[in-house]
């Protein structure tokens, strides 16, 4: 049968002569079952690579040492149909091996089209040190319950994390171990990229790594308005400035130029403070406990990274709950959501947020909650507080600011609400009301502890109208639209899960 052939319902359902005329939501069911069966026929062709494996590699005897053995005549058979790489098909296989035989529950995962190809990759990678241990099916095992029982989606970070999480509670020299070798093969090699351009790439430690891309942002901002590079080309130029000590010069080519920049080999801005968030229990750092830590634009590290870092001694400590909060007698804390202006969060809460998002809430985007603007999910009404949503931890999440912006000011939607199983979830709605989840996970499963917080919520009266006031609408136009977006909340949760209403 050729693959024209396939009903249309496995292949997005696009009608080409009517294509324009379906609706949106009919074209995103469709792209879901493309990317299922995306899914299927990555686990297929792993299924084929492992089968010509075993039949050229793992059947015969001359399979390691020599230049042509199985695994090469394998490679070869792929790489010449496929016109590829020997190195893509050597991939492929590798991949193939590792998912049959160390991650077969995952394996069935990418069969059902749970995770995408690319996703199972991240799994692969993310456990290679497991393999050939006793655990290493317990670890498989949870890994694939995350999966088949998680509503929401899975971007590399959190996938990444998810992985390191589960293997470390086994066994956390599976994490440090992968940390000193990767540490050992640190380097600094050049590639030639064509047209007269040529590409650099470093590895070193994941703080290293902050500390020097914050250094290289914070000299490329030194120039003034009127720079027209883009700042992409500006960091480029910054990097280069800051290996070779030369300098780094704003090129508006203005008079009244107002950039500061400092000088030579000199740490830019020399005035500011390169702040890197590391988050971890109190009694990691003390050494009382082996749990891992977050740090943040990279993810989960063991126990003894974090140690080394909070050793350094530009490392400044700070808590999240202040030592001597009393405890609540169920075993919580309770912080201050906020000051005086009921719409402004608490330092507390604003640290508390970004620290359980870890990246932007947006599916897809890894932006840094610490980089992201803290935005109110149900709409803070600012004519009436007692009408719109609180300032609380349940209705702020940490998006970028695109995504923030798209929210605001287009027909956009979304929701975050607490299910029977008191997970923090959240949704996004589409201008044609299509439901796409949110991320799967939260750092709240990383730090168990984060659920243990609460905040007080304000309880400051509604403001009074004047009655000397002339006519005005019962309610201005923001306001219509607020309670048109909480009705539609309402609306999609009964509709699509049954959720309720949020407890504001």
């Amino acid at each position: 049968m050729s693959w024209r052939d396939l009903p249309s319902e496995f292949v997005g359902g696009i009608d080409p002569d009517e294509a324009f005329d379906q609706p949106m939501n009919d074209l995103l069911d469709g792209l879901r079952a493309i990317d299922a069966g995306r899914s299927y026929l990555a686990y297929c062709d792993y299924q084929s690579a492992a089968v010509m494996h075993d039949r050229l590699v793992t059947a015969r005897t001359d399979t390691d040492g020599f230049v042509v053995d199985g695994f090469a005549d394998c490679a070869a058979r792929i790489a010449k149909l496929r016109c590829i790489s020997r190195h893509h098909a050597e991939k492929l296989l590798t991949e193939a091996i590792a998912l049959r035989d160390r991650l077969p529950e995952t394996f069935e995962c990418l069969r059902d089209g749970l995770i995408a190809p690319w996703q199972a990759q991240v799994l692969i990678a993310s456990t290679d040190l497991i393999d050939g241990q006793a655990y290493a099916p317990l670890v498989d095992a949870e890994i694939a319950e995350r999966l088949r029982t998680r509503t929401g989606t899975w971007s590399k970070r959190a996938l990444r994390n998810m992985a390191d999480r589960i293997i470390f509670r086994r066994d956390p020299n599976g994490v440090r171990d992968r940390r000193k070798a990767a540490l050992a093969d640190r380097s600094v090699w050049t590639e030639s990229r064509g047209d007269g351009v040529a590409e650099i790439t470093a590895t070193m430690s994941a703080e290293n790594i902050r500390i020097a891309h914050a250094s290289i942002t914070a000299l490329a901002d030194c120039v003034c308005e009127h720079d027209d590079r883009t700042k992409p080309q500006r960091m480029s130029d910054a990097a280069f400035a800051l290996m070779s000590g030369t300098a780094f010069e704003c090129q508006c080519g203005r008079g009244d130029c107002t950039a500061v920049i400092p000088e030579p080999t000199t740490t830019p801005p020399v005035d500011a403070t390169i702040i890197i968030h590391v988050v971890a229990d109190e009694s990691t750092i003390a050494g009382t406990a082996d749990n891992p830590g977050y740090l943040d634009g990279h993810g989960v590290i063991s126990d003894e990274h974090v140690r080394d870092i909070a050793a350094r001694p530009d490392t400044k400590l700070s808590y999240l709950v202040p030592p001597g909060t009393p405890q609540n007698p169920d075993g919580t804390f309770t912080l201050s959501a906020h000051g005086a202006d009921p719409y402004r969060p608490s330092t507390a809460l604003d640290t508390f947020v970004r620290v359980r998002d870890g990246i932007c809430v947006e599916p897809g985007c890894e932006k840094s909650a610490f980089g992201c603007d803290l935005d109110h999910v149900h709409e803070y009404d600012h004519e009436d507080p007692g009408r719109g949503g609180p300032t609380m931890s349940e209705n702020l999440n940490a998006k970028c600011r695109p995504g923030h912006l798209l929210k605001t000011f287009g027909d956009w939607l979304d929701d975050q609400y607490r299910d029977d199983g008191g997970r923090l979830v959240t949704e996004f709605i589409t201008p044609e009301g299509y439901v796409i989840p949110g991320e799967a996970e939260t750092n709240e499963d990383l730090f168990p502890g984060l659920r243990r917080i609460r905040f007080t919520v304000s309880d400051r009266p509604r403001p009074k109208r004047h009655t000397d006031e002339r006519p005005t609408r019962s309610r201005t136009r923001v306001a219509d639209k607020h309670a048109r977006r909480r009705s539609e909340r309402s609306r999609n949760r009964k509709r699509n899960n049954g959720g309720s209403p949020p407890n504001f």
